[in-house]
């Protein structure tokens, strides 16, 4: 058994073990989601104190040992730290619910390289974003696809009729899916207007970059972002804290 390796990873979680070691949750092209522990993270002269934060991404380095069944992180070399997130209470927490949701889901379920590209695209442009709604927007809408999780827009998910251009879309847990009025109840249901609709649809198949310079007013914004903060709770089958937390920035 090979037991060193190496593998590109970002960083999603902290937590303290003892008074100076940290265990690591990463997210990894190649094995997903991963945990590792790196001794001295929290000592005040550890070489893997200031590399191993939330958001970082670089190339890992691990130890593998077969008899404690633990792996350890030898080395993290930086390639972005991503300082514009730490400068927004906003950007932060807006990457803070993507990966509470990568966690929850371990990992979305899909193919973790798709996912690993998606996060890191997301992460570049959310660094220097302005306006983070489109990034959030378009983080979640393609996370749902590598998973297989992404609800039709064409096509009622419960008596398959097209949704005319106009009409809107209502998102039933029930169906994992957007519905027809005829086929859910509109007053408890998170309506996608069709504006909100037809943005997912075209932006969706687009390179997330270009994706971002597609127009959006500040109305179906809110909208797509309110429905897509229900289905990936639903997704996630809890609600997420940082929504909890953050709503009100988010």
């Amino acid at each position: 058994m090979n037991r060193t390796s190496t593998t590109d990873a970002i960083i999603l979680r902290n937590s303290r073990i003892g008074d100076i070691h940290k265990r690591v949750t990463m997210l990894t092209p190649d094995q997903g989601l991963l945990s590792a522990i790196a001794h001295g993270a929290y000592s005040r002269k550890g070489t893997l104190r200031g590399v191993t934060n939330p958001f970082c991404y670089g190339r890992c380095y691990l130890y593998t040992d077969p008899v404690k069944q633990s792996v350890k992180i030898t080395d993290l070399s930086v390639h972005e730290f991503f300082p514009g997130l730490r400068e927004s209470i906003t950007r932060f927490y807006s990457a803070s619910l993507w990966a509470e949701l990568l966690l929850k889901t371990f990992g979305g379920g899909g193919q973790s390289e798709p996912l690993f590209t998606l996060l890191l695209s997301a992460l570049r442009a959310l660094d220097s974003a302005v306006d983070f709604s489109p990034v959030t927007i378009q983080f979640l809408w393609r996370y749902l696809e590598t998973g297989g999780l992404q609800p039709e827009l064409d096509a009622c998910a419960a008596c398959g009729r097209r949704f005319p251009p106009s009409d809107h879309r209502y998102y039933d847990s029930r169906c994992a899916g957007f519905a027809c009025s005829q086929c859910t109840d509109p007053a408890i249901c998170p309506a996608l207007s069709p504006g909100a609709a037809a943005y997912l649809a075209h932006s969706g198949g687009l390179e997330f970059s270009r994706a971002l310079q597609i127009g959006l007013n500040a109305a179906a914004s809110r909208n797509a972002r309110r429905v897509l903060y229900r289905i990936v709770q639903d997704v996630a089958e809890n609600p997420l804290n940082t929504l909890r937390i953050g709503g009100s920035l988010l």
